[in-house]
């Protein structure tokens, strides 16, 4: 049975009241600031992280911060700060849980909640049971910025084609990447999403082999970024730590699909447009099927198949002697 949905968000507190708080703890500025950007941090890598994690993983990389207690005291005051997260146990999530334990309440990007939480809710079923990925300091807290995107091969080869391809330059480029950015990490995103927005941008393909292109960069792209619901690995990672009995296979067209393509019989250029739209487990696999889709060659026209003659049947000459009394001798 499903949780019925109830969002119950702490009272924010003033500038001033916060920081009378926790001063009251006591944490120099220095301490609260550093704690509030692990948060930021950790809110966009993971996207949910329970507080017991986060302090797990705080207390490895800065082990003389904070006690436990200056660390569940910080949590409390926080959540009722205005941030890019929500700190929020299950109580304040849904009606029939009762009470949520401090150190069991979570650190939540704020982009996961708006009028309902269905994407907190699927972001959360697809992190179960998976590890955290846990970086050093520095790179850490380089997610702190929300728009942080590591810079891969990958990244660098879908940016400049969008620059030298899709036209894009300056801010528009940013705005651009941003959005891309956005719902590659997000559980709802999918290429499609991206090929709408850039319609609604007036972003628009040279041709259809640079939309081609284009979503061959963008699944590169996908499966090499840290996303949330994997709590901070990206696809290929966690591809890599999945035993090969357990990885999902490719999805393959079928000989009947194959020949159909090849003959005619069905259309490439719809059928590349349908596997465009259509909701598949991961990028990778649309790629795949891209990949498959491109290696298919249509046949040249097949000369009709004449039927077999039987040696009885009446001779197609016109003789009107039986086949093997005239031809077929």
């Amino acid at each position: 049975m499903s949780k019925e949905q109830y969002i119950e968000f702490p009272e924010e507190y003033t500038r001033r009241e916060l920081n009378a708080r926790y001063r009251e703890i006591p944490l120099k500025d220095t301490t609260s600031r550093l704690l509030r950007k692990y948060f930021n941090a950790m809110a966009n890598l993971y996207g949910i992280i329970p507080l017991h994690k986060a302090k797990e993983i705080v207390f490895s990389l800065s082990p003389k911060l904070v006690t436990e207690d200056e660390f569940l005291a910080f949590a409390e005051i926080a959540r009722h700060e205005c941030e890019d997260y929500y700190i929020l146990g299950g109580d304040e999530l849904y009606t029939d849980v009762r009470h949520t334990k401090p150190l069991d309440r979570e650190i939540i990007d704020v982009t996961l909640i708006g009028e309902s939480i269905d994407l907190f809710i699927e972001t959360k079923r697809s992190q179960r049971e998976k590890p955290y990925y846990v970086p050093d300091k520095k790179h850490l807290l380089e997610y702190d910025d929300p728009f942080y995107c590591e810079d891969t091969p990958e990244k660098t080869a879908l940016r400049r084609f969008m620059e030298e391809r899709l036209g894009l330059s300056g801010d528009k480029l940013e705005d651009a990447f941003d959005d891309l950015l956005y719902g590659v990490r997000s559980v709802s995103g999918s290429v499609e999403g991206v090929l709408s927005h850039f319609d609604k941008r007036n972003i628009r393909f040279r041709s259809d082999r640079d939309m081609n292109r284009f979503v061959e960069l963008y699944s590169k792209f996908s499966n090499t970024t840290r996303m949330p619901c994997n709590r901070g690995y990206t696809p290929d990672e966690m591809m890599q730590m999945t035993p090969p009995e357990e990885r999902f296979k490719s999805l393959s067209l079928g000989p009947n699909i194959r020949k159909s393509l090849q003959t005619g019989e069905m259309d490439i250029e719809n059928f590349r447009k349908q596997i465009l739209t259509m909701e598949l487990p991961s990028e990778a696999l649309r790629f795949d099927l891209l990949k498959q889709l491109a290696d298919i060659k249509p046949s040249a026209p097949q000369p009709e198949k004449q039927k077999k003659v039987g040696r009885n049947d009446p001779c197609p000459c016109g003789s009107g002697k039986k086949y093997k009394r005239c031809c077929g001798k």
